[in-house]
Parts: structure tokens; sequence; C-alpha cells
């Protein structure tokens, strides 16, 4: 109790907590972040006939739609010489973002109940978000990798070049995830925005087409680096296909994974006893 502080006035500890010692909270109970999103992954599909293998079919199917639409019937792959490893590989790394970022911004008014019943770093909850869209992510990224290998691209030393990349984009995903989370708490219609955010981004991130085929100002393309999404599927491009990869995109990647997770934890971190109140 501190100095002049009413003796029946209840205290958050967790909010006492510094921020060095909250992050340790953090990581002491990592395993939440773990166990509970894949054992939610497991429970999905359960219930029809094809089970965990709507893990595999949904992206294939996904990647069949957007070839017959955007390389055959609009004829959009000028400038790309493997098209259906481009859409893939665009496509997959995308659509781990966005399910990502869209998860972790109803974290927490999903696990309200939660929230007011233990006492836990409020963070583990789109941090595990991010992290269960991951785990789900696995099937999606074999898909990728047989669509290559049938579309006749050769494994090589660059292949592995994709683990830090995927690093690189959850860093940036769990800062991203903290402030959505956040603003999500505050602001519920967020989740009705989102969807048509991403909409957006998905066309102006270069996923189902070459942005530098159809972009002639170079002012403008270097001001894709800005985006995060157009960097992440570039850079994975140039590691598994060998597209070109700009260096403004290497640094803004490496800017949003350094930089977001910190001041995103800091932004959520503020208002961390007010979430569940």
């Amino acid at each position: 109790m501190t100095k002049g502080q009413p003796e029946d006035e209840l205290v958050d500890l967790a909010s006492r907590l510094s921020l060095k010692a909250y992050v340790k909270d953090v990581w002491h109970r990592r395993h939440f972040a773990v166990v509970v999103p894949a054992n939610d992954i497991r429970a999905q599909n359960m219930d029809t006939f094809f089970g965990q293998l709507w893990h595999l079919f949904n992206p294939a199917l996904l990647i069949g739609v957007y070839y017959v639409i955007f390389g055959v019937i609009l004829d959009a792959n000028r400038g790309v010489e493997n098209f259906i490893g481009f859409l893939v590989v665009g496509v997959i790394i995308f659509n781990l973002s966005q399910r990502s970022l869209q998860d972790a911004a109803i974290s927490l008014r999903r696990n309200q109940s939660l929230i007011r019943s233990i006492q836990f770093p409020r963070a583990l909850l789109p941090i595990s978000s991010i992290v269960g869209q991951t785990v789900a992510f696995f099937p999606s990224f074999i898909v990728m990798l047989g669509f290559l290998l049938a579309t006749g691209e050769n494994p090589s030393i660059r292949w592995i070049v994709i683990l830090p990349i995927l690093v690189a984009q959850q860093m940036f995903g769990i800062g991203s995830g903290l402030v959505l989370a956040r603003i999500g708490y505050s602001f519920p219609d967020l989740q009705q925005l989102l969807p048509h955010i991403f909409r957006l981004l998905f066309y102006a991130s270069g996923v189902l087409f070459s942005l530098e085929a159809f972009v002639s100002n170079q002012l403008l393309i270097n001001l894709c680096a800005i985006n995060p999404f157009y960097d992440i599927c570039t850079i994975a491009r140039w590691s598994l296909i060998g597209t070109s990869a700009p260096t403004l995109a290497v640094i803004g990647l490496l800017a949003w994974a350094l930089v977001l997770p910190i001041a995103g934890l800091i932004l959520f971190r503020n208002q961390e006893n007010r979430y569940g109140a």
C-alpha cells in the first residue's frame, strides 16, 4: 500500500509491473499462446466429411479460382514467368497476415469472460491469435511448396531464406495484432471494417499481379515499400521463385519487424487495466 492510499482501495498489481517485467510475465506464460490455439485448430472442421483435410483443400481451391480469373480470363500474368508460382506465394502469404490480424483484432472482446476471471498479461490474447493462425498456416505452406515443385521450381539454398522471412512476418503480425486488439476493444466496428481494408490491401500489394509490370512510375513503386504486405510477398517470391526484390522492400520489412512489436506492446500495455472493465 502506498502512502496516502485508502486501506479499502483495490490495486491492480499487474498495472504496477514495469514493461520489462510485463514481457517476462508474457514469456513465462508462453505455453498458453501455443497450446490453446493449437487445440482450437484441431477442433476445426471436425464435423465435416474431410475434417482436417480442409486445411489442405481450401488454399488449393482458392489458388485455382484466382488462377482461372486472373491468369486465364483477365490475362494478368504479364512480366511473370511462373504465374502460378507467383500467385500461390502471394495469396498464401497474404492470407496468413490477413487471418492473423483479423483474429487478433477481436481477441479481447471474444475472451471477455476469461479476462474478468483470471489475472494474466492480456497481450497473450492477440499473440495467441497470431500463433494460432501460424499453426493453421502449415498445411497451406505444404500446398504452396507442392504447387512450386509442380510448376517446375527447383529447391535451392535460397528457399531457406523463407524461414527468416516468415519470422519477420510474425514479428510484424504480433506488433500489428497488439495495435488492432487495442483499437478493436475500444472500437468494435473495426471487425466490420477490416475485411474491406484488407480487400484494398490485397490488390494494392501486388498479390495477384506484378505491380512493376503495371505501374511505370518508379516513385510509386518505391513508395510500395511502405506497405508491409507488399514487402512480405515480394521478398517471399524472391526466396521461392527467384523474382526481383527491391532493396527498399527488404529495408521496409526489417523496419516493420523491429519497430512495430515494441511500439505495439507499449500502446497495448498502456490500457492493460481497462480491458475487461
